[in-house]
């Protein structure tokens, strides 16, 4: 029997409605007796108890098809350590959520010399309230490097020039995404979009849903878009392509996004008939259909490979020249040389194309999969009539199983 930890958790809501919140107490108390978080659900649910006001969390209005993720009323058990990191997520950021605010006391000093202004900060928590949750430090944006306590200064007072030194700093380029910064980025795109309204409707819902951008960046994996490099990920030459080809193209428009969300918010309103709206997506629809299809790519020789069978033409086999490339073939029309990308569900990779085209075979292929959902190995090649067909290993080539 499957036992829920925590709620629903395809949602995208950052917040829960009013009744929900009439349960928020209870699931509190249950955290009471967690080895991290005992003693700081003691203290929230002794705040809840006395809040004269709602928190900003509750909000009907902002609720979505479902609320913001909750613990439920099950205690954990026999998690492993990933499905306990997930649940001390989701449990610590309730408690965040209904904690009491941090307040810290801020100081600024501005110092003169010589005409240059010189400004220090710093902060000294009072009351931790919900950064006590997960014990975290006061975050750095950067600009305001704060310090901690000051030392006493006052007004107009000489303070004397211990030493100086002039420090030469290169500016740095933006760190390269990984899977998790790009999940919060997908999150946030549209801050960048100059048009107040379409940046203020994108803000909420980003690139895709919480459900659906995983698979999003898992196609980029797997269309060889991009590619991982440790934990970093990089853009293929094919994927370069592609966004060099798309980029100042409507498809590839992020304020898009926000004019639909708004659009479909004046429907909501009754500020804009449906009808107008897929009369405009229609449009729309032909558009960027119409602009793919007039895309033009240069092949050139060093993205071609001779055609083995009428050699008397090209086949561009690169995918970096082309956008849909669920076959390679030959360019001239009589020809009739075709490899499809795609053989028993096993999708070939460029070197595996090219060693194809040029040697007539590929190395051992791991992975086929039969009709029957056996998988297999095998290599590919060419018959006399430069079909693809597989060649399958002898059993005295393979090495014994230890």
């Amino acid at each position: 029997m499957h036992i829920a930890y925590h709620t629903y958790p395809r949602t995208g809501s950052r917040y829960i409605s009013a009744d929900v919140f009439e349960e928020v107490p209870q699931l509190i108390k249950t955290l009471e007796t967690h080895p991290r978080f005992g003693n700081h659900a003691k203290t929230v649910a002794a705040h809840v108890a006395t809040v004269p006001k709602v928190p900003k969390v509750v909000n009907d209005s902002l609720v979505t098809d479902h609320h913001a993720l909750l613990i439920t009323e099950n205690q954990p058990k026999d998690l492993t350590a990933e499905e306990q990191t997930i649940y001390e997520m989701v449990a610590g950021r309730m408690l965040e959520a209904f904690s009491q605010k941090c307040i810290k006391d801020a100081t600024a000093i501005t110092l003169t010399c010589a005409e240059a202004v010189f400004e220090v900060k710093g902060s000294v928590i009072k009351q931790a309230g919900w950064r006590a949750i997960f014990g975290e430090k006061e975050e750095k944006d950067g600009k305001d490097d704060e310090q901690g306590n000051l030392p006493d200064v006052q007004q107009g007072e000489q303070l004397p020039l211990l030493k100086s030194e002039i420090l030469q700093k290169q500016t740095k380029p933006k760190p390269l995404h990984t899977e998790a910064t790009l999940l919060a980025s997908m999150e946030s795109a549209g801050k960048e979009i100059e048009n107040e309204a379409e940046r203020e409707a994108i803000k909420d819902s980003g690139i895709g849903t919480p459900a659906t951008r995983a698979a999003i960046i898992e196609t980029l994996f797997t269309r060889d878009y991009v590619k991982r490099e440790k934990k970093s990920l990089i853009p293929t030459e094919k994927g370069l392509t592609v966004y060099e080809t798309v980029k100042n193209k409507r498809i590839a428009d992020v304020a898009l996004t926000g004019e639909w969300e708004n659009a479909l918010t004046q429907i909501e309103n009754g500020k804009m008939q449906p009808e107008t709206f897929r009369k405009a997506i229609e449009t729309y629809t032909r558009q960027i259909t119409a602009e793919l299809l007039d895309v033009q790519i240069a092949i050139t020789e060093e993205n071609a490979v001779p055609c083995p069978k009428c050699k008397a033409a090209n086949v561009p086999n690169v995918p970096a020249v082309r956008l849909f490339q669920k076959v390679a073939k030959c360019t001239a029309e009589n020809c009739g040389l075709i490899i499809f990308r795609t053989v028993s569900e096993k999708q070939l990779s460029d070197k595996q194309i090219t060693d194809l085209l040029t040697n007539g075979k590929t190395a051992l292929i791991k992975g086929f999969k039969s009709k029957g959902g056996k998988t297999f190995d095998a290599f590919l090649k060419f018959d006399d009539n430069y079909r693809v067909v597989f060649d399958f290993p002898d059993k005295k080539d393979k090495k014994p199983k230890k």
